[in-house]
């Protein structure tokens, strides 16, 4: 079967190739232009494999694994199955028309990893808003947006969340500075609605919804200059990503050493400077009090 070209790679593709170069690179098997020499393919095919912009056939994928000397039956079947789920289009595909492509291969990322790492200065968590807290986010970034593409945001927002109801479920982790509950968003009965739903989806998801606080006097703060997410998928052969999302766009980072800084950070972030689970969600419900009396 002959190699295609990809009009818009999915997720799942440009995955497939980021391990196929990493397995290229780690195992000094030279580059592209020699790997193409040696097996007789066009000079530019394997930048196009690796970018994902360019299918790959299952005869040229066992070939090229075979070229670099890949014998773990378990990485060669998770690749080949990487390869048959990446020409499926998802429901993350069929998004593109209404939310970014950046966004959409988010959506995807997100599909497939097998934790997720999400420090938060400003809002909720995006799997954790409530429809109502989620419209009032959506309305202050996109005042005057037709009813219909709103309503079309909305339901990708809730939908999302079926990555807890999974047989194997994201593991959610979370650190939230303390200022995020007392940013009015959408009203006082609206946080509260917002935040009476973290504790019962910390309460009704356990070890795999987890909340931790970032206290407003802590001085870690200082180094926040913006909410991240880091996911890491269940392959230990497949590297963790880091997303970020801001007013005007949103970006990837892949590079292996930056990736770890933010996990580390992120670790550092929940483990040395947070409140620990428990004390999280009594102060959570302070906050939620606090609103309810307001209301």
């Amino acid at each position: 079967m002959a190699t295609r070209r990809v009009l818009q790679p999915t997720a799942r593709q440009v995955r497939l190739g980021s391990i196929l170069r990493g397995l290229r690179e780690d195992g000094k098997r030279g580059s592209q232009a020699t790997v193409c020499g040696e097996l007789g393919w066009p000079e530019s095919k394997l930048s196009r494999i690796e970018s994902g912009r360019l299918g790959i056939s299952d005869t040229d994928l066992q070939l090229l694994l075979d070229q670099y000397g890949v014998k773990d039956r378990s990485l060669r079947g998770y690749v080949v199955d990487l390869r048959r789920r990446g020409n499926v289009r998802g429901w993350e595909t069929d998004i593109r028309s209404v939310v970014s492509p950046m966004y959409a291969d988010f959506i995807g990322y997100e599909s497939d990893a097998a934790e997720m790492y999400n420090a938060q200065t400003m809002l909720i968590p995006g799997l954790l808003q409530t429809h109502d807290y989620a419209a009032a986010v959506l309305g202050q970034h996109y005042p005057g947006l037709a009813e219909g593409e709103r309503r079309e945001r909305l339901e990708i927002r809730d939908k999302r969340r079926e990555v807890f109801d999974r047989p194997r479920p994201l593991v959610f982790w979370s650190v939230i500075s303390e200022s995020v509950f007392r940013h009015v968003i959408g009203g006082p009965e609206v946080m509260a609605a917002q935040l009476e739903q973290l504790l019962n989806l910390a309460r009704d998801y356990p070890n795999t919804i987890n909340i931790h606080v970032l206290p407003e006097e802590s001085e870690s703060h200082g180094i926040l200059f913006s909410p991240f997410v880091v996911l890491s998928f269940p392959q230990r052969w497949e590297p963790d990503i880091v997303y970020f999302e801001g007013f005007t766009g949103t970006r990837f980072l892949e590079d292996t050493e930056q990736v770890q800084q933010y996990s580390r950070l992120f670790m550092r972030l929940m483990m040395a400077d947070s409140l620990r689970a428990p004390e999280s969600l009594k102060l959570i419900e302070r906050h939620l009090d606090d609103y309810r009396k307001d209301g």
